[in-house]
């Protein structure tokens, strides 16, 4: 095992909300010195074909994932899936969750167009290209026409909980997401939990959680140390990475301060099998 070499299990691609595509992302990995990236789309494995392709040209190790948003009592929560088994009943799923991203994003316009906002699906549709969209998408519309000065303020005036534009989405229960990503063989790690996560770990457990995402730019050197410390004490995995989309004012451009020692990679295979 070399401790020098460094993973990030936690990347997005234009076949979800991130900005650049799989080869790029991966191009940009490379180029940092990475050893492995997981490619962990939103509601999708679309983009797993080509970073497994740019992965194998680049002499870099895709992590294969998803990531899958679920509520538990009005709290949303993020899932990662890493190494799932395609199926068409993982296809079926993922499917249903991108019609739900359609029909919530009609929603969202038509509230924004009731705030006076002039936007057309089209600039939604060609900001978010092949992928179905998400308010990330158009956050970047409102930014581009002028109506917000960052994507920050996006969020925090309109798009964010409880602001005026605000429509929450209808997520699959976190039953049926647990059960389904231990359906498909896929290793569950809770990712970015946050300062209240805490709170559903056990419950995660009992349904089959195998580890957490400790090291995440929302986690700060406290908040990281708790999460450690609680997976070391119920044998949980340890995962980090840069969740990385390629428009954040804090991290425009790709760095690897995120990324985590292989080690923990192996651990995550080991339980893959």
């Amino acid at each position: 095992m070399n401790q020098e070499k460094k993973v990030d299990f936690h990347m997005h691609s234009n076949a979800s909300d991130g900005l650049f595509s799989p080869q790029e992302l991966f191009r940009m990995a490379a180029a940092a010195g990475l050893a492995a990236a997981g490619l962990t789309d939103h509601d999708t494995v679309n983009g797993l074909p080509e970073a497994e392709r740019a992965a194998h040209s680049l002499g870099l190790e895709l992590i294969p994932g998803v990531e899958i948003s679920v509520l538990d009592e009005g709290q949303e929560l993020h899932i990662l899936g890493y190494y799932p088994r395609y199926s068409e009943q993982l296809k079926a799923a993922l499917e249903g969750m991108q019609r739900e991203r359609f029909r919530r994003m009609e929603m969202l316009m038509a509230k924004l167009k009731l705030l006076g906002f002039k936007i057309n699906p089209e600039e939604v549709r060609a900001e978010a290209g092949t992928a179905a969209p998400g308010r990330l998408h158009l956050a970047r519309v409102l930014l581009k026409k002028k109506y917000v000065h960052t994507l920050a303020e996006a969020f925090t005036l309109y798009l964010g909980r409880n602001r005026p534009a605000f429509i929450p989405r209808k997520t699959p229960s976190i039953v049926t997401v647990m059960g389904l990503l231990t359906e498909v063989g896929a290793i569950p790690v809770f990712a970015h939990p946050g300062r209240d996560g805490h709170k559903y770990i056990d419950k995660l457990i009992h349904l089959g959680l195998k580890g957490i995402e400790v090291y995440h730019p929302d986690h700060g050197l406290p908040l990281a140390g708790k999460y450690r410390a609680m997976a070391d004490d119920k044998g949980l995995l340890v995962t980090g990475g840069s969740d990385f989309h390629g428009d954040s004012l804090q991290r425009p451009l790709y760095s690897p301060r995120f990324a985590v020692p292989y080690f923990y990679l192996e651990q995550l295979k080991e339980q893959a099998g």
